[in-house]
């Protein structure tokens, strides 16, 4: 399946003036959506975005931003850009925390690189439960069946970061401040 959301040129969306432009838009939305996605369970809006709430690897301190989510059981996948920068807080198995159903819940969170052996499933779960087309968004080929092209998961290491968090009884404490 060709990539439809690339530019004329083959340049990925997140590459792209409008990227930038949905980028500070989003960026003045994040108090609103923060504040209406942490009363009750969000909504309509909460069936594709929650908050997530990660501690600073240096810092220290606490933060939480409101993400895109796929969901199955246990199982949340969020889909980043390289652009944003608090995936880099995201270390090995990092203990977060995510408002899910209208309450928080402790998860451990890991970034799952295309040489992780949970790679192929994790992108399984986000396009059974999402479509193909956030990914494509980003520059990656899906194909027809759901799975990476050779060129898409080339792409996927430079265009997309995901990171897969399991929520439940298994997770570490995460203590926000």
């Amino acid at each position: 399946m060709a990539n439809e959301h690339a530019t004329p040129a083959g340049t990925p969306f997140n590459e792209t003036r409008r990227f930038r432009i949905m980028q500070r838009v989003i960026g003045a939305l994040k108090p609103l959506v923060s504040w209406w996605l942490g009363r009750g369970n969000g909504g309509r809006l909460g069936r594709s975005l929650m908050l997530f709430r990660f501690q600073g690897r240096t810092s220290g301190k606490w933060y939480e931003t409101p993400v895109g989510y796929a969901r199955q059981g246990s199982v949340v996948v969020v889909v980043t850009s390289p652009t944003y920068r608090w995936w880099r807080n995201i270390v090995g198995e990092t203990p977060v925390q995510v408002r899910l159903d209208g309450s928080w819940k402790d998860a451990q969170a890991r970034i799952v690189a295309p040489t992780d052996p949970d790679y192929d499933e994790t992108i399984t779960l986000l396009v059974a439960t999402r479509g193909p087309r956030m990914l494509q968004g980003f520059g990656v080929d899906i194909d027809a069946t759901g799975q990476l092209t050779p060129s898409g998961r080339a792409a996927a290491a430079e265009r997309v970061h995901l990171v897969r968090i399991d929520v439940g009884a298994d997770a570490a404490p995460a203590t926000a401040a």
